[in-house]
């Protein structure tokens, strides 16, 4: 059965329309955040982690590189409000033959899971925590579930302003439709953690400690062709959503494209495009 918890909106969305989509661009989407994956893993103490918590971890891409750095007998949690990327993750750690961790996965909101008792050691998350209707309770539902003094381990977007990947492509939709777009704020999604502040508040608020918050400098990249980047950009991302709630026609939608096309070519340097972003590594202890 499926469980939303106390977050039925990002429930119903994340097992429609935008978790088809992810699990259609799931390897486009995974090869563009390869520098951040790797800032998120960089220098994580994993020596004697036991159980591990994944949060919003989609089809399963950074729950399988957690089980790579732990022994056999350890295990890690993969958790996610979408039946349909948990199905897909759970498709791929089949086929992930490896001597790693066990791998599990629930499909439950974070929020209001009833999580056992002061069980992981360690809890980690790629864009997977800015999504909580009320946050300060989904940390503090979260740190419930970790022992006490166990590391957490986050990376979120930073403004908008500075994020190319999602700036450009919204810019251009923007552009030519000439529609009216509402700045995303601190409301659930994708740039509602880009306030350093807010996110220490909310940790601090939910019982965390030694919370510390490092802004770093990195891409987006990709070497698919710019025309299949241009199809990719207009099915995902902040311009994907301008796309959707300016409802052009066909000839506008074509213009987008080869907008996107050109502004590709422009971010393309040999066989790869790359996209300035900004994120925030956020550690705290339970």
């Amino acid at each position: 059965m499926t469980n939303y918890g106390e977050n039925p909106k990002q429930g119903q969305y994340w097992n429609e329309d935008s978790g088809t989509a992810w699990i259609a661009y799931d390897a486009a989407m995974n090869e563009r955040l390869q520098p951040i994956t790797d800032i998120l893993f960089q220098d994580m103490a994993t020596h004697g982690v036991e159980q591990a918590l994944d949060i919003g971890c989609g089809a399963g891409a950074t729950t399988r590189r957690m089980a790579s750095l732990l022994p056999g007998n350890a295990q890690v949690v993969g958790l996610d409000i979408s039946d349909s990327l948990l199905a897909a993750a759970q498709a791929q750690s089949m086929a992930y033959e490896a001597d790693t961790a066990a791998i599990d996965y629930i499909q439950a909101d974070a929020q209001s899971h009833d999580f056992k008792q002061q069980r992981f050691d360690l809890m980690l998350s790629r864009f997977g925590v800015m999504f909580f209707g009320e946050p300060v309770r989904a940390f503090a539902n979260i740190r419930s579930a970790m022992r006490p003094g166990a590391p957490i381990r986050f990376v979120c977007w930073a403004p908008l302003e500075v994020n190319e990947f999602f700036l450009a492509p919204l810019q251009i939709a923007l552009d030519i439709t000439k529609f009216e777009f509402q700045w995303p704020g601190r409301d659930p999604g994708p740039l509602a953690f880009s306030e350093q502040d807010y996110v220490r508040s909310i940790l601090q608020d939910a019982g965390f400690s030694a919370i510390t918050i490092d802004r770093v400098e990195t891409e987006v990249t990709t070497k698919d062709h710019p025309k299949t980047n241009a199809t990719f950009l207009m099915n995902m991302g902040m311009g994907f959503r301008a796309i959707e709630l300016s409802k052009p026609d066909d000839q506008t939608r074509e213009d987008i494209r080869q907008a996107l096309i050109a502004d590709g070519r422009a971010h393309q340097e040999g066989q790869t495009i790359s996209y300035k972003a900004v994120v925030y590594v956020v550690t705290a202890n339970a």
